[in-house]
This record gives structure tokens, sequence and C-alpha cells, in this order.
């Protein structure tokens, strides 16, 4: 595509105080060949969101909270947006580099690509169990890719294989709107992304992960929440692609132990010392076993569900 004259930044909002302020300035700071805009839409913020995107140039649209889904409120910011391409942006991931607009934008120069997606480097706060799972994801590598489908289907491919072709991720992402146009991302309370992403392969784009658009992005998250997370996730992973990482429930353990083996020696590399390096073991041998029987119970919760539709 042509270089753009307007480029549109989206950002989903509810009580993101916390982060808000910092994302805002750096997208402001941004030094971009082009122009380019940010709107906000929120649902139901209650502390100071508002009044943070008051001393900055955003247009904010207001949805009740209840109106909210992570691919319609997405739709919806692309539809108030002018710009093309259109960036999506989560109220806690904060530009990295001042070039960092201009670098998501740039695969587009490639007419075949309908989506960018960038890398997540973890806050300085993270933990060291975070960030052993941010650098081993594939938002975190630190080579460019340009994935195209190159076989006649995606089901010719392993699950494995499709997981990672289609992978998209808005934490931070742009999109061709031409192709939004025809293919918008599906409702949903989980997993828009990487449902867009599958359909825009399967329809022969490519989607392109460029790792020098950067976002700092963590979070310091409980056990319990990695665990309804993780289910809810591979249950999605299970529906879009039949992938099961952990098939059956004896191979939990042997989960475990792999996850032990690998993640142990790096916490203890890395780790602080005191209390926190105490807790930081603590919390990985937890996840050992939470993460993969959560991986079981996911996918075993799709297979019903697909079960029941075919009874």
């Amino acid at each position: 595509m042509p270089a753009p004259s307007l480029v549109s930044v989206v950002i989903p909002t509810r009580d993101g105080a916390a982060t808000l302020a910092e994302v805002l300035d750096a997208l402001f700071a941004q030094r971009a060949p082009f122009a380019f805009e940010v709107v906000m839409v929120d649902s139901g913020s209650r502390d100071a969101t508002l009044e943070i995107a008051r001393h900055h140039p955003v247009r904010v649209h207001r949805v009740r909270p209840e109106e909210f889904d992570h691919g319609e409120t997405r739709n919806l910011g692309v539809r108030l947006a002018k710009g093309d391409p259109v960036a999506l942006l989560t109220q806690d991931a904060t530009p990295a580099a001042p070039d960092f607009l201009e670098q998501l934008v740039r695969p587009f120069e490639d007419p075949r690509v309908a989506g960018v997606y960038g890398r997540q480097l973890p806050r300085p706060d993270c933990d060291v169990v975070t960030r052993r799972q941010l650098e081993g994801w594939l938002t975190g590598r630190s080579e460019p890719a340009l994935a195209a489908l190159d076989a006649d289907s995606l089901e010719q491919l392993t699950p494995l294989a499709r997981l990672e072709l289609c992978t998209f991720d808005n934490v931070c992402s742009a999109l061709r709107r031409t192709v939004w146009e025809k293919i918008p991302f599906p409702r949903g309370s989980f997993g828009e992304d990487i449902a867009w992403g599958k359909a825009v392969i399967a329809e022969g784009f490519a989607l392109a992960y460029e790792p020098r658009a950067a976002v700092h992005h963590s979070h310091r998250r409980s056990v319990a929440y990695e665990w309804s997370r993780t289910r809810i996730c591979h249950q999605r992973l299970s529906e879009l692609f039949e992938l099961e990482t952990v098939p059956r429930l004896r191979d939990v353990l042997r989960a475990s132990l792999a996850n032990l083996r690998r993640d142990l020696p790096y916490v203890m590399r890395f780790a602080p010392g005191g209390s926190e390096r105490v807790l930081q073991l603590a919390r990985i041998a937890a996840l050992s076993v939470v993460s993969p029987l959560a991986q079981h119970l996911g996918a075993r919760d799709a297979r019903r569900v697909r079960d029941r539709g075919r009874a």
C-alpha cells in the first residue's frame, strides 16, 4: 500500500488509570512520517481513565459495561477510526520507542499483509516467572516473521502448526482496513484476535510479526487467575485448531515435571534473593501443575461441546 496519510490507534479501556497516562504519553511522543489519531472506546470506567484522556487529543466513545465484547468493541473502534491502517493497543501496552508506530505499519508495504502484531516486553516490575513465559512465546521473538498458508488448506497442517501460522495478538497489532471490512473480528469473550488471524490466513492473506514495534506489557497475576485464563485459552485453541497440548489426564504429571525441569533453573538463576525468591519458586512449582491441568481441562471442555453438537 502507499504511504499512509493517516493512521488510527484504537484503545478499548475500562478502569485503566494505572497505565493509561504512560501509554498515551508514549503514543503522542511518536516520531512518525504520517499523521495519526487516537480513539478510545471506554466501557464504564469509574477511575481516572476519562480524566487522563482529557489531557490528550483523544476521541473518546463510551459504551455501557454490559455492551463490551472483545471482538465487537474493537470493531466499533475501527468503524469510528478514520485512518488506514488501524492499530490496536490495550490500555496497559506502552510503546517502547518513539518509532513504534512507524515500525508497526511498515509491513503493510507488502500487499499480502492483512495484519501485523508486535513484540511484548516485560515491564520493569515483571516477576521472573512471567518474564520466562513472555520470552518463550511467539510475541517474544527478536526476529521478524511473515506467515502465509503454503498448503491447500489449514487442515493439512498439524494443530500446533495451525496455531503458529495464525497467531495474531491484539495487545499490540494493526490491520488493513480493506481486509477488516471483509473479515471483521468475531464476537467473543476471548481469542477474537487469533480467530481473526485464522480467518485471514484461510482467505490467502499474510500476517506479519514485527519485533521492532515493541510494547512493555506484563502482569503479576495470581495462580488462580492463571488457572482460569489457561483453561479458557486452551478451550478456545481446541475450538479453533483442535489443539490438545495435554490430551490425556495421565499426561499432566509428565508435563508438570517437564515444566519444572525447564523453568526451575531459570528461576534459580534470575530470581532476586530473600522472600521474593521463595515466592517465585513457590509460584513456578504451583504453575508447573496448574498450567498443564488447565490445558487438559480446557481442551476437554471444547471436546465435550463438539460432542454435544454432533449428538
